[in-house]
């Protein structure tokens, strides 16, 4: 992936976008400390790439992440995060259901990542939940938005907002442990 300038900003992806785009960058933030690590221990850049390929050990989010756990360059509250967000990916995308934040099953989950409650406790923005809050069970409103005419009104999903909050903060302790480790 690259920077913010080449992409767009977490927030303006679908939601299925923004789950598998932030999984995306934070298996790059794992890639990029191992990589570092490895050519530091004299490693040729042929058997870098081989590392990382397809076929290599290192070649999945999962294998990154149990990895960098081992050896001590995560922490486990990052770990944890890492494997919550890694299934969440895989919810959003394997499903050919519509993949929305706005799902009970999809805030109970991200509610349940500690980057993202981290997030939650610093949100400034006023909360708009679109199609009631989560202790409805009714239908959704007649009366309640699209998310495309949200969206243009400037509104954003509370659940999809402290999600791509709590990758911010994720992405910044990945980058932490690494320059500890330069």
């Amino acid at each position: 992936m690259g920077t913010s300038k080449e992409r767009p900003e977490l927030i303006d992806e679908s939601d299925r976008g923004a789950v598998i785009v932030a999984a995306a960058l934070l298996e790059d933030d794992l890639s990029e400390m191992l990589r570092d690590i490895i050519k530091n221990n004299g490693v040729s850049a042929k058997q870098i790439k081989e590392i990382f390929d397809l076929s290599g050990p290192l070649s999945s989010f999962s294998s990154k992440t149990l990895i960098c756990y081992a050896f001590g360059l995560i922490t486990k509250d990052i770990f944890d995060d890492l494997g919550k967000i890694r299934k969440l990916r895989n919810k959003f995308a394997h499903s050919t259901d519509k993949a929305d934040f706005l799902s009970p099953e999809i805030e109970d989950h991200v509610a349940d990542i500690k980057c993202c409650i981290e997030a939650s406790k610093s949100f400034k923005g006023e909360i708009f939940k679109g199609r009631g809050t989560r202790n409805e069970t009714s239908e959704p409103k007649k009366d309640s938005l699209e998310d495309w005419e949200a969206r243009a009104k400037g509104f954003v999903k509370y659940t999809k907002a402290v999600f791509c909050l709590g990758i911010s903060l994720l992405r910044v302790q990945i980058k932490e442990q690494h320059l500890n480790r330069i």
